[in-house]
């Protein structure tokens, strides 16, 4: 898959659960709900690998895991992407029922888009350069508040299942950072001398 493989896989498996969702609701308001409902679960796959890329490059070297490593930002980007059109979905959704726009600027929902908007804006050199190390801060804490976003408790088979696989991939980027540890506490030593 090329670099930008993964980009294109977001958009385009935003647009096939749109498009399920509208044709398998009953009517349009329950199509759109469903495509909105849809293009969160197709979002999910690809914040995942997102997510666990630098541990499972950490703990299992071979080429296909660096490839992953190396091309982590198309895979957030196509996670931006599908999750982009989730909010496209939404958003029609709640004019449908009347409840567009959000009531404030302080809506959970609003300062996460924003958040995601300001992540896919500094995905590049330049912007990197710029922030310097605030950049870092920036993505990794957009990438721990979509952990937890996902991750959250609900009833049904699909929380569940998105509960225990947040779980799982937290479990191992915890193990990565900590058999990590000695390297760090080295390069803290050699910085300190």
């Amino acid at each position: 898959m090329s670099k930008y493989g993964p980009l294109w896989l977001g958009f385009i498996l935003g647009l096939i659960a749109i498009l399920l969702g509208i044709l398998n609701g009953s009517d349009a308001d329950e199509g759109w709900q469903l495509a909105a409902r849809w293009t969160a679960r197709a979002s999910f796959p690809l914040f995942i690998i997102t997510f666990i890329a630098s541990s499972v490059a950490y703990f299992f070297p071979r080429p296909w895991s660096k490839a992953l490593l190396r091309n982590r930002r198309w895979w957030g980007l196509g996670f931006a992407s599908c999750f982009g059109l989730h909010l496209v979905a939404l958003c029609v959704f709640n004019w449908r029922i009347g409840d567009f726009p959000p009531v404030g600027l302080i809506d959970a929902g609003v300062l996460t888009y924003t958040l995601l908007l300001a992540m896919v804006l500094t995905s590049n050199r330049t912007a990197q350069r710029w922030l310097g190390r605030k950049w870092k801060w920036l993505h990794s804490t957009g990438m721990w508040v979509f952990l937890l976003i996902f991750g959250q408790p609900g009833t049904g088979l699909v929380p569940m299942i998105y509960m225990t696989v947040a779980l799982a991939a937290l479990l191992l980027r915890l193990a990565a950072w900590w058999h990590r540890r000695p390297t760090r506490l080295k390069k803290a030593e050699v910085k300190a001398n």
